[in-house]
């Protein structure tokens, strides 16, 4: 009487399963990569900000340090976004750096050189200064600007050149003290986020079939 031969194991071989560890986990980052970035966009409406600190100047004025457009890439970042509340009245702007050095010129103020998140410690420089400025918002000059009480937000879309941020009382007196954030938008930030999703989904896939190859 003859007996059937068993079948021969199905065995995956060691290339085939270091390419689907490698397919696996590739995709599992790429999924959690799109839902992150699709959860805080839908969450936050795809901005990335600081927490809220304190912001304080003895001056009438605390400026930020030249931002010069081209050291970085505007292709990336879209919008910058301060906002600052204030137990006075507050004025937030944007403007050109020389037009802002031209309204400051003799007025004190303190220049945001460098800030520390973790944990939070900001750097001055001060500069010295009699001249009692016009109120800031009756200024023509800003980008874009908001004066009031409670919480005043400015939103600046990026722009070649040299820019400052200024944050002030509303009728430019000494003994600036704010709580603000700043926040930036990502270009393309969902479509990235959705790519990285789809590409995770298709890799997985592959993994899943490379895994089931005879």
């Amino acid at each position: 009487m003859e007996t059937a031969a068993p079948a021969p194991s199905r065995r995956i071989g060691g290339g085939r399963i270091a390419a689907t560890v490698t397919l696996g986990l590739l995709a599992a980052l790429l999924v959690a990569t799109g839902i992150t970035g699709v959860w805080y966009r839908a969450a936050h409406g795809g901005w990335i900000q600081t927490g809220s600190h304190r912001y304080e100047s003895q001056g009438r004025a605390i400026v930020t340090d030249a931002m010069n457009v081209d050291e970085f890439p505007n292709w990336l970042v879209a919008k910058i976004r301060v906002q600052a509340s204030s137990h006075k009245p507050l004025f937030v702007g944007v403007a050109r750096r020389a037009a802002v050095d031209r309204y400051l010129a003799g007025v004190a103020r303190s220049t945001l050189q460098d800030v520390n998140y973790g944990p939070f410690d900001a750097e001055y420089t001060t500069t010295a200064g009699a001249k009692t400025p016009a109120p800031p918002a009756r200024q023509s000059f800003w980008t874009a600007s908001s004066t009031g009480s409670g919480k005043q937000s400015v939103t600046w879309k990026i722009h070649d050149g040299s820019w400052r941020f200024v944050v002030m009382n509303a009728d430019g007196s000494p003994g600036v003290a704010a709580d603000a954030t700043a926040g930036a938008t990502v270009s393309g930030a969902l479509v990235v986020a959705l790519a990285a999703l789809g590409l995770g989904l298709a890799l997985g896939a592959a993994a899943l079939a490379v895994a089931r190859r005879d």
